[in-house]
């Protein structure tokens, strides 16, 4: 720790350099919780899946697209393209496979719900289960001025403690804010360092510059001896 003249701070030999020790450092922790209010809605969504369509016939076939086809418990399958179904043969059917989704959502739809025949000779069925239906639905999400309320009252938390912690904080210190997701959480850090000055000097104030700690003091000018005239 080096001290300097106030009164003269560019004269070397009125610099002096004495211990300084730094204590522990201190820190207050606070926290409080942070209660979301927004909400965020999501969408209902649509089961996908795919049908497969077998002919019979020695004639091609084709289904076109939003071609509609009731299952099994009154719901409704829409191909979501065309698709063309080549004819049987001696070897068997003729088989296409094509996309579909169900008209009402928030549901799904297991195997074989479909199993129809469009027609005489055309044999639509789901072999797997149409999958990825949801109803839509809302969640609490934290908005800002969630985030804002939670530090104001984790400061006030602080207000209502011992006095000491009030003159703790009441001297400068660092402050610093973690926002999780479902709190909030302050801290406050105060470095103290203990040093002697000798009695000829007056300290008129300290800093932390870096890794050194600074005194600013002024010379004591030594009382003159009376002498009578």
């Amino acid at each position: 720790m080096a001290f300097y003249s106030a009164q003269h701070p560019y004269y070397e030999l009125e610099r002096l350099t004495v211990p300084a020790t730094f204590l522990p450092l201190k820190v207050f922790k606070a926290e409080a919780p942070i209660i979301p209010t927004g909400l965020k809605t999501y969408p209902a969504l649509f089961a996908h899946g795919t049908l497969t369509l077998s002919n019979g016939s020695v004639i091609s076939q084709e289904l076109p697209k939003n071609f509609i086809i009731p299952a099994n418990n009154g719901i409704e399958v829409v191909t979501d393209s065309a698709v063309y179904v080549p004819a049987g043969n001696a070897d068997g059917f003729g088989v296409s496979t094509v996309s579909a989704h169900l008209l009402t959502s928030g549901i799904n739809m297991s195997t074989l719900s479909i199993n129809q025949v469009i027609g005489t000779s055309l044999y639509v069925r789901n072999l797997t289960p149409f999958t990825g239906g949801r109803a839509a639905y809302t969640v609490k999400v934290v908005t800002p001025q969630d985030i804002l309320t939670a530090t104001n009252a984790v400061r006030a938390l602080v207000a209502s403690q011992k006095a000491q912690i009030q003159a703790f904080l009441a001297k400068p210190c660092k402050e610093n804010l973690l926002g999780a997701s479902t709190k909030m959480i302050v801290t406050w850090s105060r470095q103290f360092a203990t040093y002697h000055v000798p009695s000829y000097m007056r300290v008129l104030g300290a800093k932390l510059a870096g890794r050194n700690f600074l005194v600013m003091v002024e010379f004591i000018t030594k009382p003159q001896p009376f002498r009578a005239k």
